[in-house]
């Protein structure tokens, strides 16, 4: 496994300002929104060591609440635009294979031999229709 520093306060400077414009809870209630400096050292720690999301070591956020962010800033741009920028101080950071780019896969075809979402009641509509003579 890669070793991963967490970022340095020189870095986080040049990244930081693609971060701050991310939406505030207007209402109290609720969690509140994990600090970005946190989940951006998640998201380099799972690039990184190329590491599943359910490796993160304990001192990042969530499993889900780092994807859910990765996904958000993968999808805008700015995951690019900060290794770009943590580039030009010696931070190498992979964007290849599956973080690369957002694969889009085609929609399924629809399965027509089973159904989807059938819940039985009782047990004799658990028996196929009898079939007329």
């Amino acid at each position: 496994m890669m070793l991963f520093d967490d970022l340095k306060d020189n870095e986080w400077e040049l990244v930081e300002d693609l971060f701050c414009d991310e939406p505030k809870r207007s209402e109290r209630r609720g969690r509140p929104r994990v600090e970005s400096r946190a989940v951006v050292n998640a998201v380099l720690w799972v690039l990184a060591t190329g590491e599943g999301w359910s490796k993160l070591p304990g001192r990042y956020p969530s499993p889900p609440t780092c994807r859910r962010r990765f996904d958000e800033w993968q999808t805008d741009g700015t995951l690019v635009e900060a290794v770009k920028r943590l580039g030009t101080v010696g931070r190498p950071i992979s964007l290849r294979g599956r973080f690369g780019t957002a694969i889009v896969k085609p929609p399924a075809p629809p399965v027509r031999d089973r159904l989807r979402g059938a819940f039985w009641t009782n047990p004799e509509s658990w028996r196929a229709p009898a079939k007329m003579a």
